[in-house]
């Protein structure tokens, strides 16, 4: 396949990738935002686009995208529900396989670390989703809680002890006396 030029392009076949990289350049419309934005969950999603390449690695065969993902995302702010804009601009590389092997992990307690590489996805019908790939990477490089600017930070409470809470606060107990009703039997 060759460069598919800013069409907006959602699978690329990767059954014929030799050693030279096969470059992609995706810009989404309005429309493809628009449902990019309802399937994250967010309340807009605009200006959508991610460039790169796709290279085969010589040793284990496995496909690795490396490129660059673009976006202008809406959110609405945790704190008064209002809409925060967040700049996406996230250098990403994501490997592939052809091998379902490769997936198998060994120790089923295996934790990957920040610093080690995510395991590979499959490669389906000899087909990687691109569209897929540039949600994943807009999805994790959005704000976890976003806040709009200006708000009070929030205050974080002291350690209390919970007897003292409750008494400060006047906490009504309905079995506080029961202790003594029960020793009077």
């Amino acid at each position: 396949m060759k460069d598919t030029g800013g069409e907006v392009a959602r699978l690329i076949n990767v059954e014929r990738l030799g050693r030279e990289p096969m470059k992609f350049d995706i810009r989404a419309t309005e429309e493809e935002c628009e449902a990019l934005a309802k399937s994250l969950d967010i309340l807009g999603l605009s200006d959508v686009a991610a460039h790169g390449s796709l290279v085969r690695q010589g040793a284990n065969g496995q496909v690795a995208l490396t490129g660059r993902v673009q976006a202008a995302a809406v959110q609405a702010c945790v704190v008064s529900l209002e809409p925060v804009a967040q700049a996406i601009d996230e250098e990403f590389t994501v490997f592939y396989t052809f091998d379902a092997e490769d997936l198998e992990v060994e120790d089923l307690d295996k934790v990957v670390g920040m610093d080690e590489a995510d395991p590979p996805e499959l490669i389906v019908g000899g087909r990687i989703d691109l569209l897929a790939m540039v949600t994943e990477q807009i999805a994790l490089a959005l704000e976890p809680y976003p806040r709009q600017a200006g708000l009070p930070e929030p205050v974080e409470e002291e350690n209390l002890d919970l007897d003292q809470v409750k008494k400060e606060r006047g906490t009504h107990q309905p079995f506080a006396n029961l202790k003594d009703l029960m020793s009077k039997k």
